[in-house]
């Protein structure tokens, strides 16, 4: 018994400091500090990521859904992201850009007719290094987005998506493999990277 009070204790701490973290202002400066409470309430994010706004995760407080959730170092999450990771792992790489209103699913369900019983399933989401993902697209539970992609804002991602393209639509599938840009495409950004 005094095991399941100091989870239930344990879980609702941290949720107390996802809440807490969650009113600060969206705000350059105040992106850090909030990083560092949610860092406080368990989640894993590495040196330099930033989260701009509300973080809208799954809890529970039988078990700690945000130990499954890691972020990279350099990363941005847009605000009212959503991470559902209460039985499978949600891993994003470094350096990657993930826009606002992003919803990244673990969960999914699936239904029985003869039974007339619907069924659950958890599959882990993978975002390796250096992807950007555009606002309000949906990834589904299962699904690994590869280095160095581009996914286009209201995707909705149910398949892998190789390295180094650019996807999006409902379902999202490939546009464009990235090398086929033209190395002067885009003048601006080669000078300021540079």
């Amino acid at each position: 018994m005094r095991d399941l009070v100091m989870i239930f204790a344990r879980e609702t701490l941290r949720y107390v400091f996802v809440s807490a973290a969650n009113q600060i202002p969206r705000f350059h400066t105040l992106d850090f500090v909030r990083t560092s409470i949610l860092r406080w309430a368990g989640l894993k994010i590495g040196e330099k990521s930033r989260i701009s706004g509300h973080l809208v995760l799954e809890f529970s407080l039988r078990r700690a859904t945000v130990k499954h959730i890691s972020i990279g170092n350099d990363c941005f999450l847009g605000y009212n992201c959503r991470i559902s990771a209460s039985k499978a792992e949600v891993c994003i790489g470094n350096k990657c850009n993930i826009g606002p209103n992003v919803s990244i699913e673990t969960a999914g369900h699936w239904f029985n007719r003869k039974a007339d019983k619907r069924h659950s399933y958890h599959k882990p989401v993978t975002i390796e290094d250096n992807v950007w993902i555009g606002a309000g697209c949906i990834i589904l539970p299962g699904v690994t987005i590869g280095r160095n992609s581009i996914v286009a804002a209201g995707a909705v991602v149910a398949k892998d998506v190789a390295e180094g393209v650019l996807v999006g639509g409902v379902p999202a599938r490939t546009i464009k493999t990235l090398s086929d840009f033209p190395a002067n495409a885009f003048p601006a950004l080669a000078e300021a990277v540079a």
